[in-house]
């Protein structure tokens, strides 16, 4: 029997950090559970599930990154904002 490993994405909704994290955790847990054998042995289809590990793996960083950076932008805006209204306040 072959166990399909699958990992539930939110639908259509905007992948936020904690949704990142939890695909990170699963593709770990997956890795380690593999890994964890006595003996391991190599699978039919190993090489296009790496590559495709690869390419999620990939796909998370950029994403974080687009998220890191829309969370710098909106500080910005925070921060001119205050400092914008401890001048009207002076």
């Amino acid at each position: 029997m072959v166990k399909k490993e699958t990992i539930a994405l939110p639908s259509r909704e905007k992948m936020g950090r904690e949704d990142l994290l939890n695909v990170s955790s699963e593709t770990i847990r997956g890795l380690q559970t593999r890994l964890a054998v006595e003996r391991f042995r190599e699978r039919e289809g190993d090489s296009t599930k790496l590559q495709y590990l690869r390419v999620l793996i990939a796909a998370m960083q950029t994403h974080n990154a687009i998220l890191r950076d829309s969370e710098l932008e909106e500080m910005k805006l925070r921060i001119a904002s205050l400092e914008a209204a401890c001048e009207a306040n002076r």
